[in-house]
């Protein structure tokens, strides 16, 4: 049998069944109210991050025209630097050119100095080999490579006709220039001229090919002496194997060389 207990229960069961419906109800209508909290906070978010890009926007576009600017100017910089880089360049070329043929010029000069040098040193080389097998004249007697004329015995001449008699044959009175020539020279004579004088008004002794004597020569001691002014021709002695001034006109024997 159904009882009030049995009524009142199935009322709290209603009033509990409604209950819940009345709590679903609720929880259904919360959720709504948290989706459009939710939906303006995103929209509030999205209008922020497109607010800060255009703000990233304008600050880019400022800091892009900002290097332009100096990249244009580097430009500038890089451009006039490269042209005068190129300038220069250019003219190093031009000097670069000018030094070679400068060096072409050197070299065929310096081919022609070697050329001349050589054929220098062939000459010589034929000279002394020329000079070294030099023959005499006949009648002529050869002494360290050099021809010399002895004058016959008994002839004398005085120092002008001796000189005369030696350029007649192509050759001058002997010029002794050291020891060994001179003990050749006075090997012949007693007393031989040789081809050292002094011009009048003058104090220096000359050979005969116009130079002076150089040093002391081989003088007897106390020669020259010019005793009386006028002795300005030298004669080689054989007893004193030196040399002595003398009077010009007087006549010995001679010594030519060639």
């Amino acid at each position: 049998m159904f009882s009030m207990d049995d009524f009142y229960k199935s009322g709290e069961v209603e009033e509990d069944g409604w209950n819940l419906m009345s709590s679903g109800g609720r929880s259904n209508h919360g959720w709504r109210s948290q989706s459009s909290v939710c939906w303006v906070g995103a929209t509030a978010l999205c209008l922020g991050l497109l607010l800060l890009t255009v703000i990233m926007v304008a600050h880019n576009t400022s800091a892009i025209n900002q290097w332009d600017s100096k990249y244009t100017d580097l430009i500038h910089v890089l451009t006039k630097g490269r042209d005068e880089l190129r300038d220069e360049r250019d003219q190093l070329k031009i000097q670069s050119s000018n030094l070679t043929q400068e060096l072409e010029a050197l070299r065929s000069q310096y081919n022609d100095v070697v050329d001349s040098r050589d054929k220098l040193q062939e000459d010589i080389k034929n000279l002394h080999r020329n000079r070294t097998d030099k023959s005499c004249k006949p009648g002529w007697l050869k002494f360290n490579n050099k021809c010399y004329f002895v004058s016959p015995c008994g002839t004398s001449k005085t120092w002008e006709g001796a000189r005369k008699d030696c350029q007649q044959k192509g050759a001058d009175l002997v010029i002794i220039t050291t020891r060994d020539e001179m003990d050749f020279v006075k090997s012949s004579f007693a007393i031989t001229w040789i081809g050292l004088s002094r011009h009048e008004h003058e104090d220096k002794w000359k050979w005969v090919d116009g130079t002076f004597l150089d040093g002391d020569g081989f003088w007897q001691d106390g020669e020259p002496n010019n005793s009386d002014g006028e002795e300005d021709c030298v004669e080689l002695s054989r007893s004193a194997t030196a040399w002595n001034d003398v009077h010009c006109n007087q006549k010995f024997s001679w010594v030519c060389e060639d």
